[in-house]
């Protein structure tokens, strides 16, 4: 029961009301986003569709009219044959109730109110706890337009009620002159209580995502219901929906229903994470919901996600594969090679039945064996009626190789290791020299990350067993390398055979190699 005004203001207090219009126009500050409802507003909505009509006892009529020139929503006092009059207290009531996470925080209303035996017309507003507010109550029968006090109020009602009993307690007589007409009825509601949002779906599952991939959107508002849905990657918008068609638009930025959109809202969306705003590795992946507001900043819920994106293999334009064997040309996922020696890779593709898969499309991934590194795309080759597919690698550094096949969200893969030997240049400042003469050994190592290692140029005999190391040396930025050594004196001359060995090392993505010999002959 909504609970009786705490005041009720008689005809002629024309600068209160005056001031309670200006509330509508300067209402209090809105905790969120706030809309406006029309209902019984010819010209705009005619409807009342969230206008509930109560009464205590029978002797209140409803009726409705809200075209142009009528009434709008209506209360008569009617008695039946024999009755004489109202109780004190009872009341007919057009009634508006915020919906749940919302409160009516202004407004404007036009009324006509009119009184006989006892019978009065208020227009009141009452918050969730405590006393009732009446902000219209001039019972003169002239239209007034009034406004809704700004507040936190759950419920809006028009009333005919019997306030001053004539006789006894009770409203004596047939008041058929009183009434309580309202029209025009503009409902301020500010939402107060965010949506609620899951997010689901293969896109969060977290494994490596590779083509289209799903995320499922389940949402609700317990307020003015859902307007947006938006869904963004990489600061990119990337989806969602505008619900907006659906929240009961009316002209002039209005809608007709205390609560105007959908509760609920679910969807399954589908993007393909080979085309952006998808990028390879990590990419943040948001949704979020809005609730409805006409001004202010609506409420929302919002999710992030990071996830991992790895389309750097082509989709195969044929599908049905399930597994690819692969390897080298020695038939094993492991090989050393002699610098600049190219590799052969060859492999096949079946389906989950063991069956040939003919005409699909593999990749060849593949980086530098050093810490950090991203594959990246070496190449593709096509299998033939047999399943079988060959690729030959350019020369290069050590790498890690990985042969796959994708067919949309599915991938299959094996990885392979191929170890190149290091080679070293060597040159010489002289080929004849004599003892305590400074002789200069300088040359170059492969790149990449060639910068900062080791050379040992090593010596020996032409026939002999025993090496001596000459000099250490540590490459510069480019690679190169020079140092200098003076032969000590020999009992005849004697030539020397000098070669530049490159050891295995961290950071050099190359196994243990050497340079081509050199020669020296040393007189006495």
């Amino acid at each position: 029961m909504i609970a009786k005004p705490t005041s009720t203001r008689r005809p002629g207090f024309l600068v209160a009301a005056a001031a309670l219009l200006l509330l509508v126009l300067f209402p209090a500050a809105a905790h969120a986003g706030s809309y406006i409802v029309a209902q019984c507003s010819p010209g705009v909505y005619t409807g009342a569709d969230d206008a509930g009509f109560s009464a205590t006892t029978s002797h209140y009529a409803s009726y409705v009219d809200c075209s142009e020139s009528a009434p709008g929503l209506q209360i008569k006092h009617v008695l039946g044959q024999g009755e004489t009059g109202t109780v004190q207290g009872a009341y007919g009531a057009w009634v508006w109730t915020a919906p749940p996470g919302t409160y009516i925080t202004g407004g404007s209303t036009y009324s006509r109110l009119a009184t006989e035996d006892g019978q009065h017309g208020y227009l009141a507003v009452t918050p969730d706890s405590g006393a009732s507010l009446s902000f219209e109550n001039q019972n003169d029968d002239q239209g007034h337009e009034s406004g809704i006090p700004a507040g936190n109020w759950r419920v809006l009602v028009a009333r005919l009620e019997c306030t001053v009993p004539n006789e006894g307690g009770r409203c004596v007589g047939a008041a058929g002159g009183a009434h309580a007409y309202v029209k025009q009825v503009r409902i301020q509601l500010t939402d107060v209580v965010a949506p609620t949002l899951s997010v689901t779906g293969s896109m969060l599952s977290g494994a490596v995502l590779r083509g289209p991939q799903t995320l499922e959107v389940a949402a609700s508002d317990m307020g003015a219901g859902l307007q947006s849905v938006q869904i963004t990657v990489n600061g990119q918008s990337a989806g969602g929906d505008d619900l907006s068609a659906s929240c009961n638009p009316v002209p002039g930025n209005l809608t007709s229903r205390l609560a105007p959109c959908p509760p609920d809202f679910s969807k399954a969306y589908t993007f393909d994470t080979a085309k952006g705003p998808f990028v390879e590795g990590i990419n943040s992946v948001s949704v979020c919901v809005y609730d409805y507001a006409q001004s202010g900043t609506p409420n929302s819920a919002c999710q992030s996600h990071e996830v991992l994106v790895d389309n750097l293999c082509p989709g195969s334009p044929v599908g049905g594969g399930s597994t690819i064997t692969a390897g080298f040309g020695n038939g094993q996922a492991d090989r050393t090679l002699a610098f600049r020696r190219r590799a052969l890779i060859r492999g096949r593709l079946h389906d989950a039945a063991g069956n040939p898969v003919t005409n699909a499309e593999v990749c060849i991934e593949g980086h530098t064996d050093l810490p950090g590194r991203p594959y990246h795309l070496i190449g593709t080759a096509s299998t033939n009626e047999n399943g079988g597919w060959t690729f030959k690698l350019r020369h290069g550094p050590s790498r890690e190789i990985r042969v796959a096949y994708r067919f949309g969200a599915f991938q299959t893969s094996t990885d392979l290791r191929l170890h190149m030997r290091a080679r070293a240049t060597l040159h010489l400042s002289r080929h004849r020299t004599k003892a305590h003469r400074r002789i200069y050994f300088s040359g170059e190592i492969a790149g990449p990350s060639s910068a900062r290692h080791v050379v040992v140029v090593r010596g020996s005999v032409p026939g002999s067993r025993r090496r001596f190391i000459v000099r250490r040396a540590k490459t510069d930025a480019l690679g190169h390398y020079r140092v200098a050594y003076a032969f000590s004196p020999v009992p005849r001359t004697t030539r020397f055979v000098f070669s530049a060995v490159v050891p295995e090392q961290d950071g050099y993505p190359y196994m243990r190699g050497h340079s081509v010999v050199r020669y020296i002959r040393v007189r006495r």
